[in-house]
């Protein structure tokens, strides 16, 4: 099995700073850092991280060199990267605040210029025994395109709405769900088509979104569990204790563990990608963060047995 990731690649800019600002106001930042991310290559680290076998199909700058090597140095296949040389790599600028909440800008760069001909490349080599893993930060077309190509040859189908696209004709046929709670209900109102959410709890509406799109569903909820809902069953894993310094690859180390745990029942998945979360958000950082499996796995056994055997 191989996990396929299509999806953007940024230079993230992080600025950290004491209060987020608001309209109209200037915050002075105490700390800034410059990293490789965007959501498909850093799902991309986490899915190789996982222990999977990774191939990212993506489009980045002239000015990639480094990003692509460190890609590489955390067991990427780089080789369906187009590089464009008239044009820049995605940006994101990264915001956290004293209490570990973030805003991102992206600046899309040489991600908006993949085209269904990327996709169909990348994918050449894709069967029915891998992973088509997708996000939202490149276009509609292309995203489509690769959902397309992995329903065709039978491969199993990851999206993680992120951003929610504007229109229901923009969500991808797909196996498996990942949003957290303010995508869910943005993708149900989308469903739904009148403008308002069809249900309030976000259980109820996770098992809505499941039922309507035919597929499998992981809701996270920050320090809330996380849902996970199949065509049998449904259930929660609560997040394991940690001290939070940066959420900001959270997700995406959610969303590249389970792409490589895919073959395992969805609620073990979860918890081994919510354990490797939880060492995600106790490091400054984004892609460079995401833990190793070895690291996850003793993380849960420490944590279990603390919870089994609680300090007096």
């Amino acid at each position: 099995m191989r996990v396929f990731v299509v999806g953007s690649i940024n230079i993230d800019s992080l600025y950290r700073v004491h209060v987020l600002p608001g309209p109209g106001e200037t915050a002075i930042a105490r700390a800034a850092d410059e990293n490789p991310g965007g959501k498909g290559a850093n799902q991309a680290v986490a899915a190789a991280s996982g222990g999977a076998s990774v191939v990212l199909v993506g489009a980045a700058g002239y000015d990639s060199d480094g990003t692509l090597a460190y890609l590489r140095g955390r067991g990427v296949d780089v080789g369906s990267v187009s590089v464009r040389p008239d044009a820049p790599t995605g940006r994101a600028l990264v915001f956290v605040d004293d209490a570990s909440e973030n805003s991102i800008v992206v600046i899309p760069g040489a991600n908006c210029t993949m085209t269904d001909a990327d996709v169909e490349h990348g994918l050449r080599t894709l069967s029915s025994d891998d992973v088509v893993v997708l996000q939202s930060e490149i276009s509609e077309d292309a995203t489509l395109a690769a959902s397309a190509v992995g329903r065709r040859v039978g491969a199993r189908v990851i999206w993680n709405a992120a951003p929610v696209p504007a229109d229901a004709a923009a969500i991808p046929p797909v196996d498996l769900l990942v949003v957290n709670e303010h995508e869910l209900r943005a993708i149900a109102v989308l469903i739904d088509g009148t403008g308002d959410s069809p249900r309030d709890d976000a259980t109820s509406l996770a098992q809505w979104v499941a039922t309507e799109m035919h597929c499998d569903l992981v809701c996270t909820q920050g320090a809330e569990p996380s849902i996970w809902v199949t065509s049998a069953e449904r259930g929660f894993v609560s997040p394991l204790p940690t001290e939070v310094v940066d959420t900001t690859a959270a997700g995406d180390t959610v969303v590249g563990y389970l792409a490589a745990l895919v073959d395992r029942p969805l609620a073990h998945a979860l918890r081994v990608a919510t354990a490797a979360a939880a060492i995600t958000v106790s490091r400054a950082g984004a892609s460079s963060t995401i833990p190793l499996l070895a690291d996850v796995e003793a993380f849960a056994g420490r944590a279990s047995g603390e919870s089994a055997n609680p300090r007096q």
